[in-house]
């Protein structure tokens, strides 16, 4: 039979492209646990995507990468803890708008009361109560560690219970075999019949004329089985249990099948890999399993796109746009070091199949010498920033310059966050020892540390003495919890007592605090509750005295979703800062906010899509300045901006106002105030290809990358060396 004849007959045996053959293994560390970073690994096969754990910023970070949501369809939660499971909104969120009409999430009972803080969604939530999640091509399958610690409070014990379950997980992907090659079997004589069948599916036959022909002559590489696990020990009360849990000893040593165990990934916190018990259980794994730690002893450096654009803008003015800390190196701890025993940067990616290497190739890199690269693609940049340094020094400066108040942006993208900015998020710090957030979206803790670095960020978490959130819409409040859980932290690592934070929320808000309260078993005592609606008038504010000092603090209804408010912040004559929130232009807040020393406005949607800006109640950049104006505002800043413009808005020049525009780690004092619209023309250099694309594709679909970033990553492979 002839080749051509040959393969015509083997059509049936052959099937291309067999949705049941695993030929891409790529497992992805999205958070390496450092502080500030989530815990949080990725398995990729060809047609599905699987997550362990869910922690704020993994949304963010599949955004800037580019990894499709729609593939995120099975999420294992290891226990039922907000720092596993607060980045699960953004990723609901968002397979929602892909048109994904549920999301399976596995893990210990009580996982599944997460989706009681979530204030609205159209797609269903799945708690699959099954074993694990079994298919032809993986195996997903869990190991649940009970707690030896009964917490004696009656009132929780069902809910202390659920908390006493912690699931590690075992993951298995058979063998593949490799490609059937026809042309091998005509060259070797085998006959067309039952024996091609049998050298398929990789079994060895004996030809009539008694010739011995392996399944290995005639099929392409064969891929290997893989198995890994995926393990939390996350205290004391669990560690008896974890070491000496049966389930575990099958892929230990003496047991026959130790060495099938290529991975072990470990969530468990320093303080636990740091004991004796956990190390012996460590050294019973095969010698060529590899181990990573997931967890604080890590690096912090993710997100490359966040360190990019701060490095560019530090350039247009190193006060107002400072860099950030480049801590890059584990922390020190006492973990056993060897060859096997990794601390993985986040991006770290393990390609199994179709060959096993390692690629750093998505890894944060901070090399001096890339910046140069990437200002040689703006050859007008340095004569604008000579112009700006020029203005800059025949400006008057103030004779007494405070360093208060003093504004940070921690988010400046409404909706989801994107590769450049993050969701709603300001802090204003009145005195070293005195700070209020306004808002606080998910990823905001994240934020804190990325700007203030570990050292400083415990200082800074405890004097943040009060936060107050606009309004119900989850990208203003998502990141109040890892902000409480984070303080209390804070406090206890600098061993000074707790002092609570007051906590001034729409009344829906509250509700959901409760919630939270009760599924995590946070004491509400430890916080002091306003509600946004009493503090409209300024004789609410003597209880607030503790929290903010002498700042008189006064809410202001405004034009959103129900219960949504913007601020008003003054110290006596001395300042006045307006916070708008949502709101389509408000004549309440012009009146609350008349003759304000600078004026923070959302500015969501662009002047050009005014009818969009009025139907979802939001403002556009001409109704800023118009209300600006009406306010006679010294200063304003435009925020909030949509997640359609990635990097940033649409610029324009107001001749007659003060009016900037803010970023991301953007930190300004009263005395720079004048010096924001002078930025502008530098800042259109930097963005000239995206501005250009905002105008002409002005349109509600606009979806655009950060140029430099672009450029910067062209760059890395252009000079990366192989993996």
């Amino acid at each position: 039979m002839s080749k051509k004849n040959y393969n015509i007959a083997l059509y049936r045996i052959k099937k291309p492209h067999d949705p049941k053959i695993v030929t891409r293994l790529i497992i992805t560390i999205l958070g390496n646990g450092a502080i500030g970073q989530p815990r949080c690994l990725a398995l990729f096969t060809d047609f599905k995507a699987f997550i362990f754990n869910c922690g704020e910023g993994v949304g963010r970070l599949c955004r800037e990468y580019e990894i499709p949501f729609n593939l995120l369809r099975h999420i294992f939660i290891n226990q039922r803890k907000w720092e596993n499971m607060s980045g699960l909104h953004d990723v609901y969120l968002t397979n929602e708008v892909f048109g994904c009409k549920s999301l399976s999430i596995y893990g210990p009972p009580g996982v599944e009361g997460f989706t009681s803080l979530i204030t609205s969604s159209r797609m269903d939530l799945v708690m699959v109560k099954r074993d694990g999640y079994v298919s032809e091509t993986l195996e997903i399958s869990h190991i649940p560690i009970k707690s030896r610690v009964t917490r004696k409070n009656s009132k929780f014990n069902f809910k202390h219970r659920e908390e006493g379950v912690v699931y590690s997980y075992v993951c298995k992907i058979p063998k593949t075999l490799g490609d059937f090659n026809p042309e091998k079997c005509v060259d070797l004589g085998v006959p067309f019949g039952n024996h091609l069948l049998k050298l398929k599916n990789g079994e060895d036959i004996t030809l009539p004329d008694g010739r011995l022909i392996y399944s290995s002559d005639v099929l392409d590489t064969t891929q290997p089985a893989r198995s890994f696990l995926v393990v939390d020990c996350p205290s004391e009360e669990f560690l008896d249990s974890f070491v000496n849990e049966e389930q575990f000893s099958q892929f230990q040593l003496p047991a026959e099948n130790a060495s099938e165990i290529n991975f072990v990934f470990h969530f468990s916190p320093p303080n636990i890999v740091n004991t004796t018990k956990y190390q012996s259980w460590l050294q019973n794994f095969h010698q060529n399993t590899e181990h990573y730690m997931l967890n604080s002893s890590n690096p912090t450096l993710s997100s490359e796109a966040v360190y990019q654009t701060q490095n560019i803008l530090h350039l247009v003015h190193p006060e107002i746009f400072k860099l950030l800390p480049m801590e890059d190196k584990p922390v020190s701890s006492n973990i056993a070091r060897s060859s096997n025993i990794i601390h993985p940067p986040p991006m770290l990616q393990l390609l199994l199949r179709p060959e096993r290497k390692l690629s750093r190739h998505h890894v944060v890199s901070h090399k001096s010498e890339n910046f140069n690269e990437v200002l040689t693609q703006f050859p007008d940049f340095n004569d604008e920033l000579l112009k700006l340094r020029n203005v800059v020094s025949s400006l008057d400066v103030p004779k007494e310059i405070n360093n208060y108040p003093e504004v940070l942006f921690l988010g400046t993208s409404s909706t989801t966050s994107t590769a450049c900015r993050n969701v709603s998020a300001i802090l204003v710090t009145i005195e070293p020892t005195i700070s209020i957030l306004l808002d606080c979206g998910e990823g905001s803790v994240k934020q804190l540390v990325r700007y203030f670095g570990k050292a400083h960020v415990d200082s800074i978490l405890q004097n943040i003495t009060c936060v107050f959130i606009t309004h119900k819409h989850t990208d203003h409040y998502m990141g109040l919890f890892e902000f409480l859980e984070a303080r209390k932290k804070a406090f206890e690592n600098s061993g000074a007592a707790y002092k609570p934070v007051a906590l001034i929320l729409p009344y829906l808000i509250q509700d959901i605090y409760h919630r939270y309260c009760q599924l995590f078993q946070i004491s509400k005592i430890e916080q002091r509750i306003f509600a946004c609606k009493n503090l409209a008038s300024s004789t609410g504010n003597d209880s607030l005295k503790d929290y903010i000092g002498n700042v008189k603090l006064q809410t202001v209804p405004v034009q959103h979703c129900p219960d949504a408010y913007g601020i008003v912040l003054q110290l006596s004559s001395k300042w006045k800062i307006v916070y708008s929130g949502d709101t389509a232009p408000c004549q309440a807040l012009v009146t609350a906010g008349k003759n304000c020393t600078l004026l923070i406005h959302e500015a969501s949607i662009e002047s050009g899509l005014a009818n969009e800006a009025s139907s979802k109640l939001h403002s556009t950049p001409s109704q800023v300045a118009d209300i600006a104006k009406k306010m006679n505002a010294q200063h304003t800043i435009m925020t909030h901006f949509s997640k359609r413009y990635l990097a940033v808005p649409i610029f324009h020049m107001y001749n007659d106002r003060s009016i900037g525009y803010a970023f991301d780690f953007m930190k300004v004092r009263l005395h720079e105030l004048p010096l924001l619209p002078l930025l502008l023309p530098a800042l259109k250099i930097l963005f000239q290809v995206q501005l250009d694309d905002h105008v002409a594709r002005s349109s509600s679909t606009v979806n655009f990358d950060n140029i430099f970033v672009k450029i910067f990553r062209s760059y890395k492979i252009r000079h990366s060396s192989p993996d």
